[in-house]
């Protein structure tokens, strides 16, 4: 078995179905408290209104929107936790400290912004498909709708960059732990207490609120 495949079977295994579903979780628990509630309140007014307006064809164009949206979430989970990982121990070996621990520059500007997306040729294929089922969808719905339609893809862009931040701060926090194991003697975590404080405050995390 090559490097490659035990490499690729480890992510797959690590950032899989039990990782997503945390994810998926900790968005859930974010919404109870009322910090998503907006977004997913209009998602699901929109989902009402438009189920109402749309014909059988293009309810299935919207379910197939959705599906890509929910793939894009994934890879958002997925990547965040590799680029917290890597800031991490970025952050621990190097004398060059980000407020946010690395979240913008790794993250936020390679998965969420042009032209470094495209670097990501899997999930830019994605999102433009995203964008094509959006434009046929617009031209469905018509002027009276299109708030719903909005609506909707509002609430799945939150819901991915949402999980970018919640997988890079479990990564982060992971890169954290290996090097308290391997290395307990050099007391990881109390040198890098400020820096975690710091990178927990800029991404909105409370008091270890998701830990």
């Amino acid at each position: 078995m090559s490097i490659d495949k035990v490499l690729a079977e480890i992510l797959e295994n690590g950032l899989g179905p039990a990782y997503q579903e945390e994810i998926r979780k900790r968005y859930q628990c974010d919404t109870a408290e009322g910090l998503f509630e907006p977004e997913e309140r209009e998602y699901d007014a929109g989902i009402t209104a438009l189920a109402k307006t749309l014909s059988p064809e293009k309810m299935s164009q919207l379910a197939e929107y959705e599906k890509t949206c929910s793939s894009l979430r994934e890879y958002a989970a997925k990547y965040g936790f590799l680029a917290g990982l890597y800031s991490g121990f970025k952050q621990f070996f190097t004398l060059k400290h980000e407020s946010d621990g690395g979240f913008s520059k790794h993250v936020s500007d390679e998965i969420h912004k042009m032209h470094q997306m495209m670097r990501h040729r899997e999930y830019y294929a994605k999102i433009e498909h995203r964008n094509q089922l959006a434009e046929a969808l617009e031209a469905e719905v018509g002027c009276e709708n299109q708030y719903h339609l909005v609506s909707v893809a509002c609430a799945w862009e939150q819901r991915a960059h949402s999980a970018s931040i919640d997988g890079f701060y479990l990564g982060y926090h992971a890169a954290v732990a290996i090097l308290e194991e391997v290395d307990p003697g050099s007391f990881p975590r109390l040198q890098m207490e400020k820096h975690i404080l710091s990178m927990e405050h800029c991404l909105g995390f409370c008091c270890n609120q998701k830990e």
